[in-house]
Formats: C-alpha cells, sequence, structure tokens
C-alpha cells in the first residue's frame, strides 16, 4: 500500500513537470513562416506527453492497491505542484486568486477524507 501511495506521489509530480513543459512548449515558435504545427511539434512537447504516457502507466498500477477515494484527493493536489513549479521554474507570479483556490483545495482535500 505504501508502495502504491507513493507511486500516486510521484505521478502527481510528473504530472505537474509535463504541464510546465507543456506551457514552455506552447510558447516555442518556430523559424518557418507560418507554420501553426511549431508549439505541438518540440522537444518539451513530446517529453511532456511521454511523461503524461509514464503517468498513465504508474497510475494504473497504483490503482491495483490505492483506493480511486484516495487517488483522485492526492491527484487533486496537482493544482499545488503546478503552481509551485510554475512560480520557482516560470517565474510566474502567484496571486491571491490562486492561494486561495490553493487553499480551498486543500482544505476540500482534508474535509473529504476525514
Amino acid at each position: 500500500m505504501i508502495f502504491s501511495l507513493v507511486l500516486v506521489f510521484l505521478a502527481v509530480f510528473l504530472t505537474g513537470i509535463s504541464q510546465v513543459l507543456l506551457k514552455i512548449g506552447s510558447a516555442y515558435q518556430s523559424t518557418r513562416k507560418g507554420s501553426f504545427l511549431a508549439p505541438y511539434l518540440n522537444l518539451p512537447t513530446f517529453f511532456a506527453y511521454g511523461l503524461l504516457l509514464f503517468v498513465t502507466v504508474i497510475s494504473v498500477i497504483a490503482l491495483k492497491d490505492v483506493p480511486l477515494k484516495v487517488f483522485y484527493a492526492i491527484a487533486s493536489l496537482g493544482f499545488l505542484v503546478v503552481t509551485g513549479l510554475s512560480w520557482r521554474i516560470l517565474k510566474e507570479e502567484i496571486t491571491i486568486k490562486m492561494m486561495t483556490g490553493i487553499v480551498l483545495i486543500t482544505l476540500g482535500v482534508i474535509v473529504f477524507n476525514v
């Protein structure tokens, strides 16, 4: 059970990384004029898709032992991970609305699992 919980937290963290990579990839500009596929066909985007595939595999493995209720409660903490990584890696500003949302999500996870 502990190994499966570690897999769930790993899946949440890797999903956050892949979402940040997708944001980096979406800002990619092609050197060719008029290439509308440039944001979709670049290394950060491909790596993010690969991570999401890996997350799917480890999530299926984790769901063998972790109840679905617990899995989704932990997965909802991904908002916290994405916000933290965006602040740290992309230097995005964290607003009061974002902090309020994070606090509400965290409280919801606590209330949901008590």
